[in-house]
């Protein structure tokens, strides 16, 4: 299938859909890096340190608290509200909601006018306490059922369409290779350099 028919509505989309309806295999995306970012992203070195998903306390207290968490886990020191601002790229009164209720369960602490972490206050414990990792495992599980009902379903097809379970061999296959994961950036690389080493990307032309 063409890039140009299966293209995104937006005008300079960051996922492109290449070829759908695949089976097992899946619908297969192009990640692309919008051309207004593109000569940044090959100048600007990739933020060296380990990058969080949604932890799952952040279940229940916020993506904005998750945010603000993590720009004060990398940081330097104590930082002002203003500075979580701008590394956040939240608006002030999400900053400070977040902040708000970050303290209220003694994740965060201010002191002389700026916010810093609470070490010895464990997320983990936390998610525990608001039922966020039970949240989890329902989920996962969920999704290994659903996963296993696809696939049985796919397999009535089998009979007539043998490649198919070639196709599942190589879904498993690419499943288990996501696993141990890649060490982090070397300091001083790009986005560039991180999505072609990654995903095997290439900057194009428009």
């Amino acid at each position: 299938m063409p890039l140009s028919a299966a293209r995104s509505t937006q005008d300079d989309p960051l996922i492109d859909l290449i070829e759908n309806d695949r089976g097992l295999a899946g619908d297969l995306y192009q990640l692309r890096i919008p051309d207004e970012i593109a000569d940044r992203a090959s100048r600007v070195a990739w933020r060296p340190g380990k990058l969080h998903a949604l932890r799952p306390v952040f279940r229940e207290l916020g993506h904005p608290a998750a945010f603000v968490y993590e720009a004060l886990e990398q940081a330097k020191g104590a930082q002002r509200s203003f500075d979580l601002v701008t590394v956040t790229g939240l608006s002030r009164t999400a900053v400070y909601e977040a902040l708000e209720t970050l303290a209220a369960w003694h994740l965060v602490v201010p002191v002389d006018g700026r916010w810093k972490l609470v070490p010895g206050t464990s997320l983990q414990l936390l998610a525990e306490q608001f039922g966020c990792l039970e949240q989890v495992r329902s989920q996962v599980g969920r999704h290994r059922g659903e996963r296993a009902a696809y696939r049985r379903a796919l397999r009535i097809v089998d009979h007539h369409h043998p490649e198919a379970t070639t196709v599942l061999g190589l879904v498993e296959e690419a499943e288990a290779y996501l696993w141990p994961p890649e060490p982090p950036p070397e300091d001083g690389e790009t986005l560039m350099d991180l999505l072609h080493r990654e995903l095997g990307a290439y900057l194009i032309s428009g």
